[in-house]
């Protein structure tokens, strides 16, 4: 299960905030212990002075001034005495002769109570008090700073999803993105790095955009010349040579721009229901197959109630380099072309590729074969996943095929 960076924080500070409220119970503990230990001695030492006294036949002229010099102030107000000995805490007690001494807590103080046959007295220990107080604002300090923290490191790393949306648009083939910060972190300079690289990539592909259209602009008018040219020819074999190789020309531009935009994902196809026949018939036609071999080099079985989701040129464009592949690289210069469910199947007799079949996807792909299959299937490919269609190929070596689908789902 993926977390999010914000998530790990949190499940970190949570952590720590139990560490931190368990830290502080402890040390509330210790201190409440160590304020008790004090107090014990302090009693201790006034009781076993007095029973040292007692023992040496001498007793103390006044009992108040005797404890208070242990820090021991007797208690005057008989409400208070009443709750001390009603709802304290008794934490020992002790005899010497007749007189009966107890220790007892209430509302973090200390009490002594010196109980005989004549009176008792409460006496209250000084300058001993818990120091809760003090250890709770320590720890509502320390919260705050843990919060503090906790809050100014999910905003320092909140740019990140909005770094992150902008990565996806940009991906996506939107290069107008801005994700310039005015922070001082390290994300800034991520996101700054990002932007500037997006400028810099934005620029050459603008440039290579530029560039190509530019050339196909150009080449596009002595094409149309030579067009006007062998129309003018009086010899009639030679002027059909020239006006198919001047239509091939425009065709191969045309083509080369529809894969410039597909490249550069600035092409919009437009999806609609055809039937696979017309798709295949003009695929047949960007051949551009000598008319008395055509039907002798491609073999089309295919079923003519077959409806595809398609944009019509790209389709067109991506069967048609399948089946230019296959004719270049078989061993009999033929192609298969048939239909199973929902699959448009492409066979050809051929040697067996010596590299990977994903080598050739990839564009200007080189290795020993050298007619253009790289490019070609770059182009497929693109295509295909442009529809959402996915690409199969398998080779049979028993019989020498190799095979392509294209699976339109």
């Amino acid at each position: 299960m993926r977390q999010s960076l914000s998530t790990k924080i949190t499940i970190i500070f949570v952590f720590s905030l139990v560490l931190l409220g368990m830290f502080f119970t402890l040390l509330v503990r210790y201190q409440d212990e160590k304020n008790i230990e004090y107090m014990k001695q302090r009693q201790f030492q006034s009781v076993n002075y007095l029973f040292t006294l007692y023992q040496n036949n001498y007793t103390p002229k006044n009992i108040e001034e005797y404890f208070h010099t242990f820090g021991l102030k007797k208690i005057q107000n008989p409400d208070l005495k009443n709750a001390v000995l009603t709802k304290g805490v008794v934490l020992f007690r002790k005899s010497i002769n007749f007189n009966r001494f107890s220790s007892i807590k209430y509302n973090d103080r200390y009490y002594l109570l010196v109980d005989n046959m004549m009176a008792s007295v409460l006496l209250e220990s000084q300058g001993v008090k818990s120091n809760d107080e003090q250890l709770w604002i320590g720890f509502i300090i320390a919260l705050i700073i843990f919060v503090s923290m906790y809050i100014s490191i999910l905003r320092s790393i909140l740019p990140l999803k909005e770094l992150s949306l902008k990565i996806r648009e940009f991906a996506s083939g939107n290069m107008q993105i801005d994700c310039k910060s005015d922070q001082d972190d390290e994300i800034a300079e991520v996101a700054n790095e990002f932007d500037e690289a997006v400028r810099k990539i934005s620029a050459l592909m603008n440039s290579r955009q530029l560039f190509l259209r530019t050339i196909m602009h150009e080449l596009k008018t002595p094409i149309g010349k030579g067009r006007i040219v062998s129309e003018m020819l009086e010899d009639e074999k030679a002027k059909k040579r020239l006006i198919a190789i001047f239509e091939r020309l425009e065709i191969l531009i045309n083509e080369f721009s529809k894969i410039e935009q597909l490249v550069s994902k600035s092409y919009t196809p437009n999806f609609r229901e055809y039937n696979l026949v017309h798709i295949m018939e003009h695929s047949i036609d960007l051949l551009m197959l000598d008319g008395e071999k055509r039907d002798e080099i491609v073999e089309v079985d295919i079923d003519s109630d077959f409806e595809i989701k398609a944009d019509f040129e790209l389709m067109a464009l991506a069967i048609k380099n399948l089946m230019d592949n296959a004719i270049k690289h078989s061993t009999n210069k033929k192609i298969e072309v048939t239909t199973e469910e929902k699959a448009i199947v492409f066979e050809n007799k051929g040697k067996k590729l010596p590299m990977g079949i994903d080598e050739y996807f990839k564009p200007f792909v080189s290795g020993n074969l050298k007619k253009g299959l790289g490019l070609g299937l770059y182009i497929v490919k693109n295509i295909v996943q442009l529809h959402n269609f996915t690409l199969e190929y398998a080779y049979f070596e028993d019989r020498s095929i190799h095979q392509f689908k294209i699976v339109t789902k």
